[in-house]
């Protein structure tokens, strides 16, 4: 695919909390502006199912319940946008990638990131919306059962979230994760606010980071959210968004 003028290049970055719908937006958005979507958790799954000296080491490390290092994170990642590169990919949408400082100052050596979205949502609705979810066991499809609620107060806007309720066939297949307990939840919570802190605060001294709180379901954000995407186009760092 062409990177002229006509054809910008896009490197973007998707942060956000657990349950935010990082990976939904990120599949959409990716879509929708013909870049591919990178989730670095998939990149690390597939190079321990290869079998590559690099995904023994990899399993070896997740199976002790270890962190895995930044350079062999970034490694596998340096790959596959190299490859991405030599194929004629014109950028790519990270999601939930950097985790750290480190990997963000590493990130922006290595590519010219013109985009970085920190999506949020406020911690009840996450919380509730993460005891919501359920993996039919028959299709393999994810539902959450969570019908949200929130009116506007202290200046904060309304939030409303429909189910995604499943169909009739799945209903009896449900099953919900075992660590998706409140407890689980608001752990994983404050461990994300603690770790991401860091990489926003870095990210936004150099003029890429972009708040963008979501208050309703997919099909009413997404009017929203695209356009704003489209703003950013050909955008680099530290100049205003280009208005479509």
């Amino acid at each position: 695919m062409s990177t002229d003028a006509a054809q910008p290049q896009l490197n973007w970055v998707f942060l956000g909390p657990p349950g935010v719908g990082k990976g939904t937006y990120a599949t959409r958005a990716a879509k929708a502006f013909g870049i591919p979507h990178i989730a670095t958790g998939d990149l690390i799954r597939a190079e321990i199912a290869a079998g590559t000296d690099m995904g023994k080491q990899m399993k070896a490390i997740v199976n002790s319940g270890k962190l895995l290092p930044d350079a062999m994170v970034q490694e596998v990642l340096q790959a596959r946008l190299a490859k991405g590169r030599a194929e004629g990919e014109r950028g790519f949408l990270l999601d939930g990638f950097p985790r750290t400082r480190a990997q963000a100052e590493q990130l922006v050596q290595s590519v010219d990131v013109g985009l970085v979205l920190n999506m949020s949502l406020r911690e009840e609705v996450l919380v509730e919306k993460c005891m919501g979810r359920r993996l039919c066991r028959h299709c393999g499809k994810n539902y959450n059962i969570a019908d949200i609620y929130l009116p506007a107060s202290g200046g904060r806007p309304e939030i409303i979230m429909p189910p995604l309720s499943p169909p009739p066939e799945c209903a009896p297949h449900l099953e919900t994760r075992a660590d998706d307990t409140e407890p689980v939840i608001r752990h994983r919570l404050e461990v994300y606010k603690r770790e991401a802190t860091p990489v926003e605060d870095f990210f936004r001294q150099r003029g890429l980071l972009v708040d963008f709180e979501i208050t309703a379901g997919i099909p009413e954000t997404l009017p929203y959210l695209m356009p704003l995407l489209q703003s950013y186009v050909g955008r680099r760092a530290n100049e205003p968004p280009v208005k479509a």
